[in-house]
Parts: structure tokens; C-alpha cells; sequence
């Protein structure tokens, strides 16, 4: 890199006083330094602005009046932004220091991709003395463009994409969604360029009482909802299936979800948008995610129907949890 393009850093807080200070000063320790940051208060009660006030660095702070969300926060940050690229990180996360000249590097010699982020570790409230776990994610595109359309495959606080991609396609985070915001983003990003993980380890990811993904029940209705939009998409509408608290209303709904994503592949191997091999395998992982997440309610009979489906074969189960599914499918027979 010889220009040294300006990269725009991301970062909406609210009350986030308590870690904001290690997560902005690893912005500020970056070995790249062609950055812009731009931190986006969303109305907080505590000191933040106060913090961020205090730091001898060139910050740009915008402070939301009231509290939006981060979704609204997030897209008045890239509404500013001046950079090429934009970074997006969080209040409570570290990035190590050579992340966004790793990052700006990939881009600059791969036009091809928008959107990248990276391997990950969580850790336990502190960095140098809490328990980490390495998040690896795939860094090939094929296999994310088929997995975006049912998983997130992308950590947001690790992710950099094009600004004019943003611009051209008018590719902002959808405001109705709390959680699961950035997984939305992602997905309509893959439709129009292609998306990589670099591999090593570029964040490290802070787990605590106060993460927002700990609301697993809204997590779990905004992650249907994106399912659903993404097989709408391609001429597949589950959307009468599914009751208000975004469930499966029965088993025979379930036989019936089972066949739209057999359709779904047959549809997708005719077209060939994807990898047959890939979207085979992500067709296979939405069925079983979406038996585990409803076989409480509906019962464990259904394990009948996923397993007459020809996509069984390609899912990703392991023989003991195959032989305790067809086990406690029988016994539910049994019952009844």
C-alpha cells in the first residue's frame, strides 16, 4: 500500500464507560495510521462522553439526543464516515494493534471482495486473565455466500467493508432490528459482492452480563425473520408456516418447511447462484436448526420427517446425536 487510503472506525456506545476506554485505545495503538473515529453516543447516563472527552486524540462524537439503538447509531456513524473503508467495532472489544492495516491490505489487493472480518476470541471481562475461546470462521466465499442466507458467518466488531459499496446499493443496517442487525446487513452485502474472513486473530470479543445477544428469544425471532426474507428472496415463501411468536404451528407445517428447502436447493442447483456442494450443505443446516429450535413444542416425532428428507444425508450430525434423536423419536411414538 502506497496511498495509505482513510479507513472510518465505527464505534456506537451507550453507558459503555466502564471498557470503552481499552476498546478506543486500541483503535488509537493501530500500527495503520490513516483512521478517522467516529463514536456515536447513544444517549448514555453514565460518563462516556466524558471519557472520550478526556483522551488526547482527534475523535470525532456524535451524541444522539435519545437513545435509538444501534442499528440507527451504527448508520449515522457510516452517514459521517469520510473513509474508503469503514470499520466497524464495539465499545468492549479490543482489536489488536495491526487489524485495520491487515484488513485494508486484503481490500486493496482483492477488489472482488466488499465485505471481510476475521477470526475471533472471546474472553471473560478481563483480556489478560479471563478465559478465551477461539472463534474461527471461514474464510471461504462460496461457503459464506451459501451459510449468510441461514447463519452468521461474519463478527461484526471485526468487519470492514467498501464505503461505496455502502453507497451504491444503498446497504445500511435495517432499524427495526436490535439483534441479529448485523447478520441482516451481511447477507444483502453477499448478493452483490463476494465476502471473506482473514484468518487469524484480529479481535478479541468481550463476553458479559450486558452483551445484547444474551436476549436469546428476540434473537431467535429476528433470526427466523431473516430466514425467511433470505428464502423469499429466491421464490420460497415460508412465512405462513410460522405462528406469531415465530414458531412452527404444527408438524405438519414442519413436513411442510421440509419440503420448501428441498425445493429451495432444487431451485438453487438449477440456477447455480451458489456452490451446489455449499448450498447443499447450508440448506441442510437450516433444517436441523430449525428441528432443534421446535422439537420441544412440536415433539421429537418430527425426527421422522427430517430424516425422510433426501438432505439428511448432507447434515452435519453426529452419530450419537442421531441415535439419541431416533431413540427418543420412538419413544415418542411409543406414547402416543
Amino acid at each position: 500500500m502506497t496511498d495509505l487510503p482513510l479507513v472510518s472506525v465505527i464505534i456506537p456506545v451507550y453507558n459503555g464507560a466502564e471498557y470503552l476506554g481499552e476498546s478506543l485505545g486500541s483503535i488509537l495503538a493501530q500500527t495503520y495510521p490513516n483512521i478517522e473515529i467516529i463514536i456515536i453516543d447513544d444517549s448514555s447516563q453514565d460518563n462516556s462522553v466524558a471519557l472520550i472527552e478526556s483522551m488526547s486524540a482527534n475523535i470525532t462524537v456524535i451524541v444522539n439526543p435519545n437513545n435509538i439503538g444501534v442499528s440507527a447509531s451504527r448508520n449515522k456513524g457510516m452517514h459521517a464516515a469520510n473513509g474508503k473503508y469503514i470499520a466497524f467495532m464495539d465499545a468492549d472489544d479490543v482489536s489488536v494493534p495491526h487489524r485495520i492495516e491487515s484488513q485494508v491490505d486484503f481490500l486493496e489487493k482483492n477488489s472482488e471482495y466488499g465485505l471481510i472480518s476475521s477470526t475471533y476470541e472471546t474472553f471473560e471481562e478481563l483480556l489478560q486473565t479471563g478465559r478465551k475461546s477461539l472463534k474461527k470462521l471461514p474464510s471461504d466465499p462460496d461457503f459464506i455466500a451459501a451459510r449468510l442466507l441461514f447463519q452468521c458467518v461474519i463478527c461484526c466488531p471485526a468487519s470492514m467493508l467498501r464505503t461505496d459499496l455502502i453507497l451504491k446499493h444503498d446497504l445500511y443496517f435495517n432499524e427495526s432490528l436490535s439483534v441479529c442487525e448485523d447478520w441482516d446487513l451481511w447477507y444483502r452485502i453477499s448478493q452483490v459482492t463476494r465476502v471473506s474472513n482473514i484468518e487469524d486473530v484480529l479481535l478479541y470479543y468481550r463476553k458479559h452480563g450486558s452483551n445484547l445477544s444474551k436476549n436469546r428469544t428476540l434473537m431467535y425471532q429476528n433470526k427466523i425473520k431473516i430466514i425467511q426474507n433470505s428464502l423469499l428472496d429466491h421464490g420460497v415463501d415460508t412465512r405462513d408456516l410460522f405462528d406469531e411468536e415465530l414458531h412452527l404451528k404444527g408438524v405438519a407445517e414442519f413436513s411442510a418447511f421440509v419440503k420448501s428447502i428441498e425445493r429451495f436447493s432444487d431451485l438453487q442447483r438449477t440456477e447455480k447462484k451458489f456452490s451446489e456442494k455449499e448450498i447443499l450443505a447450508a440448506s441442510a443446516y437450516v433444517l436441523y436448526e430449525i428441528y432443534k429450535t421446535n422439537v420441544k413444542i412440536l415433539g421429537y416425532c418430527i425426527y421422522d420427517v427430517l430424516r425422510r428428507s433426501w438432505l439428511y444425508q448432507y447434515m452435519d450430525i453426529s452419530l450419537k446425536k442421531r441415535v439419541i434423536n431416533f431413540l427418543r423419536c420412538k419413544l415418542s411414538r411409543l406414547k402416543i
